[in-house]
């Protein structure tokens, strides 16, 4: 997993939107989507707020240390109809940012259909 893709995992695990987090930390969100397309590195005091804003370490974001609490223990698990399954962090991943896009889609229409 690249810097940018364990950088998005955090995002997506706190619920946060790209705007949101470059709101809190004080940069443009399009400075994050490029720290999560691995086409730039933020630099240490950015780096230092992501982590706090993620809680995850510095070194996991870095390198995938599996030095973060409960990491060597992640199984990830589909119980569809009671059957449980389980998925490649590939998979998780795919699973995720595709559930993400839904909640937001449907979220946007709510809000036409008040209007």
């Amino acid at each position: 997993m690249t810097f940018g893709e364990r950088l998005k995992q955090s995002r997506n695990r706190k619920r946060m939107t790209q705007e949101q987090v470059a709101q809190k930390i004080g940069i443009d969100f399009t400075t994050i989507s490029k720290y999560e397309n691995d086409r730039s590195q933020p630099d240490n005091e950015v780096l230092q707020k992501l982590a706090q804003l993620y809680g995850v370490s510095i070194n996991w974001l870095l390198v995938g240390s599996l030095n973060e609490p409960g990491d060597k223990k992640k199984i990830n698990r589909l119980i569809i109809d009671g059957e449980p399954e389980e998925l490649t962090t590939d998979e998780a991943g795919h699973l995720k940012d595709s559930l993400e896009m839904y909640r937001l889609l449907k979220e946007k229409r709510s809000r036409e259909a008040k209007n």
